[in-house]
């Protein structure tokens, strides 16, 4: 009895002797384990994707970096603008801001004691010819340097050809149509007692006139455009909103991939692009039939521009600018309300085509790629054309008053000349 216990025992070897001797393997659950991955595997297809999404991520930076597509960048508007109760808005003088956009447009801009982008203006005086110059952004040009200004150009030009120390005072504004530019006259005239008024008329500025003035504000950043105070509150609730997306506004700023999610999410105008906020014309109550309706308007306007020049003892010059796609554009569309007025209204384009054929460009050269106001080059063949034509009216004898110098203050015709 005990042999055989004893031969039982040793009949049945250790589990360890056994796999030793090339028996069974350890015990079911100990097998199991070892065929089962090692926890830090089951992450390698996580880390894999992760480290994909981060290679593409920064390759699509570099690329887009590179690359600059003008969807990509961002509009700024300087924060220079505070209500005004006549014209709506105004410049804030001594203000000061930056304005960029499209990859090609990066420009500080600095607001003189007037309330504009120009240099201090010479005391009456002081000055042998003194010329205001009124208009949109097409004016105010603060996509430009102030020296390449069109309004500089024309200064540097008077002085050099006759009148050295001829002003041009530059009264622009952009955002605003003839029946501001009109009170700014109406303002300045008086004040500045200037000899000739360039109004430089740019094709929407009737349109400008149709759809009611806007008032202009920064709010936290965002330069608010509106037209009642209901429209004001609710662009604020906006831009505070936008004020407070601290993380996505970060992301916008620093990487060209979130831009380019913004763009796809939210178009050219998303307001993480462009720090510019006003109500689309339904949210205005605006429609054709509505604008239409105030045609009256213009007429009222124009009135108004025609009592300024026969009242003024100066001589007031209509000079359209230029627009990309026809270059007599605004010059038809000022023509097309004017009747019988009597305004004296310069063709600059003849000048501007003989430039263009003799630097051998194209129209196109006279404004940025994206932007359809006039780059440096374009500003400086209008400023000299305006000079050219104030030339023909006044002559170029200096120091003469603009009440003796006859043909200063002649009345002019209909006509439109060059």
């Amino acid at each position: 009895m005990r042999r055989t216990l004893h031969a039982c025992s040793v009949a049945k070897p250790a589990p360890a002797l056994a796999w030793a001797a090339g028996g069974a393997y350890p015990p079911i659950a100990h097998s199991v384990a070892m065929d089962s991955p090692p926890p830090s595997g089951r992450w390698l297809p996580f880390a894999a994707f992760g480290i994909g999404l981060v290679a593409s991520l920064t390759l699509a930076e570099v690329v887009l970096r590179v690359v600059r597509p003008a969807q990509l960048s961002r509009i700024e508007y300087p924060c220079i603008y505070e209500p005004d109760a006549e014209i709506g808005f105004r410049y804030i003088p001594g203000s000061s801001g930056r304005v960029s956009g499209h990859f090609e447009i990066n420009n500080w801009v600095e607001i003189n004691s007037l309330g504009f982008y120009d240099e201090e203006p010479l005391p009456p005086e002081r000055s042998d010819l003194r010329v205001l110059a009124v208009g949109d952004s097409f004016t105010a040009a603060m996509n430009v340097p102030r020296a390449d200004v069109w309004t500089a150009v024309t200064e540097r030009e008077l002085r050099t050809r006759g009148f050295p120390t001829a002003d041009v005072v530059n009264l622009g504004i952009d955002g605003t149509g003839t029946d501001v530019h009109v009170r700014l006259m109406e303002r300045f005239v008086p004040r500045l007692r200037p000899q000739v008024v360039v109004l430089a008329f740019y094709g929407n500025d009737y349109l400008d006139v149709q759809t009611g003035r806007f008032t202009r504000e920064c709010w936290r950043g965002t330069v608010l455009s509106y037209q009642t105070t209901a429209q004001r509150d609710a662009l604020r609730e906006r831009a505070d909103a936008l004020a407070e997306a601290r993380v996505r506004r970060f992301l916008f700023d620093h990487f060209f991939v979130a831009r380019l999610v913004a763009y796809l999410s939210g178009g050219v105008l998303n307001p993480y692009r462009l720090n510019f906020l006003q109500p689309r014309l339904a949210e205005l109550g605006l429609d054709a039939a509505v604008i239409a309706s105030r045609l009256p308007w213009v007429t009222e306007v124009l009135d108004r521009l025609e009592r300024v020049g026969a009242e003024c003892d100066c001589r007031l010059l209509i000079a359209p600018v230029p627009a990309r796609i026809d270059l007599e554009g605004s010059l038809a569309v000022f023509r097309s309300q004017v009747g019988l007025r009597r305004f004296d209204v310069v063709d600059v384009a003849p000048v501007l085509r003989a430039a263009l054929a003799r630097d051998r460009l194209s129209p196109n050269d006279l404004f940025f790629v994206h932007d359809d106001h006039l780059n440096a080059y374009g500003n400086r063949l209008y400023g000299e054309a305006v000079a050219a034509a104030i030339l023909r009216r006044v002559g170029a004898t200096p120091g003469v008053s603009a009440g003796s110098r006859g043909g200063l203050v002649s009345r002019p015709s209909s006509a439109t000349s060059p």
